[in-house]
């Protein structure tokens, strides 16, 4: 590891890494106590700002928005979708200086120029939230000693922070307090607050550290998140067509069935997803999975390493100064793939044939959701930090795809997940290249018990139930589950 970390703060030491416990429920018993009657102002309506703005407005919090002039003078997105939602906008020197909170949900590559330019508005003894700490973390900022500092982290894109909430449920949140910036000992109580606000307690709540929060969600988002599914989406669609499969039919079952295998995820794990497989399909995507994960592995463990040592922050932030140039082009690049291209064909598929008939995709998901969880905690993350950010949130992130494919998961996850992804994405592919070789319509396009030796070695399925269900991810997940007791199906 380099020296990135003996040159920040003591406050933000690699050891924060492992500052992570799950929060009971009878710790929000409060709800939105602490909040009500204070005036909430978030800086920026883009996807995240309006729909954290809209859960905390339904909880019964005031809440209002601070854009930029030109922002107002050019009724630009972020303006209208303030005030196309009824909500009371403003600039940053008319807006901040009323705010008891103000709510950061810039972009991260605007957040040093926005807090340079909101923290001397702020009134003595407020708060300043973020959802990512990139701008604390990264870059090393440093906020007025009597603002509290606090971090409210919903785990998943913006669309499913308000679809799930809508459903009476919630999506995982970490919450932190800036330990050098809780002059009133109430940011915990304001963290705890907002997360009832924007519904996060009803998922499943870790108190963690702002360290913890950015290396975790790096790390989930350019591997299993986003990088993992665009790669396997790309390398199953383009294995159909090259094996005369119809397209429209190979469109549809990659673009939906992420979102089907991956509810069986989110509902029951691992094991709950294997377990909508037949034995003898079971068995192969248990041997694929552990294929690719051998696979994978050193290019699981660079992109830890590469964020724990702070080099994939600065070659971003270079690519931020030299005008996305990278980003621009990997996002055309994308646009401009096979499958992006190919309409979903007026197929109907069942629910099960998303699982019989796409064996690679179980087995993509299997080797990724583990091979993050593995890495991650290898490298300090609490278990329960390391499956919100790979298993849990999974189907989130996969909900997407089956709106508009690659364009809507890029276009909801920030500008720092989908630099990430592509970076994964670009690096994947190749190492992948000789695996998918072997891959035939048996494994994606076709349905694998057609053709599959029927006869299963009683032996050898023990073995591999055990090993799925002794996984450490599904015993964390097994207990954090529990407490999801409002989940609501997305797949009927």
């Amino acid at each position: 590891m380099s020296n990135y970390f003996n040159s920040l703060p003591h406050r933000l030491k690699v050891q924060e890494l492992g500052k992570c416990d799950f929060m009971q429920s009878s710790e929000f018993a409060n709800g939105v106590a602490q909040l009500k009657g204070k005036k909430i102002v978030i800086i920026g309506c883009g996807a995240q700002g309006l729909a954290q703005g809209q859960n905390l407005r339904d909880s019964g919090l005031h809440v209002a928005y601070a854009l930029r002039q030109e922002a107002i003078d050019n009724k630009r997105a972020s303006f209208v979708n303030a005030t196309g939602n009824g909500f009371e906008v403003g600039t940053f020197e008319e807006m901040i200086p009323t705010a008891d909170l103000v709510s950061n949900l810039a972009p991260d590559k605007q957040h040093t120029s926005v807090i340079n330019k909101i923290v001397p508005l702020m009134k003595k003894g407020s708060c300043l939230s973020y959802s990512h700490g990139f701008n604390i973390v990264e870059e090393g900022m440093q906020i007025r000693e009597d603002i509290t500092v606090v971090m409210i982290a919903p785990k998943s894109p913006a669309s499913e922070v308000r679809a799930e909430f809508l459903r009476g449920f919630g999506v995982p949140t970490l919450i932190a307090v800036h330990s050098d910036n809780d002059p009133n000992s109430n940011g915990l109580e304001i963290a705890k607050a907002y997360c009832v606000g924007t519904g996060g307690h009803k998922a499943g709540v870790l108190l963690s550290s702002f360290v913890a929060e950015v290396k975790s969600d790096l790390m989930g988002e350019q591997t299993i998140l986003c990088g993992l599914l665009q790669t396997g989406s790309i390398l199953s669609f383009n294995k159909m067509i090259e094996k005369g499969i119809d397209a429209g039919y190979a469109s549809k079952l990659v673009q939906y069935g992420w979102e089907v295998i991956t509810e069986a995820l989110k509902i029951g794990g691992i094991t709950n997803m294997m377990d909508r497989l037949s034995n003898s399909a079971k068995i192969e995507a248990f041997k694929l999975a552990e294929e690719l994960k051998v696979i994978m592995n050193p290019l699981f463990k660079k992109h830890m390493d590469d964020i724990l040592s702070g080099y994939f922050s600065k070659t971003m932030m270079e690519d931020w100064a030299n005008g996305d140039k990278n980003l621009f082009t990997w996002r055309e690049a994308t646009g401009e793939t096979n499958f992006e291209k190919t309409a979903a064909g007026n197929i109907e598929i069942t629910e099960q044939e998303y699982f019989d008939n796409a064996t690679l995709m179980v087995a993509f998901v299997k080797s990724g959701v583990e091979l993050a969880y593995e890495t991650m905690t290898s490298a300090g993350i609490k278990n329960e930090s390391a499956y919100y950010e790979s298993l849990h949130e999974t189907p989130l992130i996969a909900n997407t795809i089956a709106r508009k494919k690659l364009f809507e998961m890029n276009r909801v996850i920030s500008d720092t997940a989908e630099y990430g992804c592509y970076l994964f994405d670009h690096a994947c592919k190749p190492l992948l290249a000789d695996f998918m070789k072997k891959v035939d319509t048996n494994l994606i396009g076709k349905n694998f018990n057609l053709t599959a030796n029927t006869n299963v070695d009683n032996f050898e399925l023990v073995h591999i139930n055990a090993a799925i269900r002794n996984h450490s991810i599904e015993k964390c997940g097994a207990e954090l589950r529990e407490a999801m007791t409002a989940m609501k199906k997305v797949v009927e």
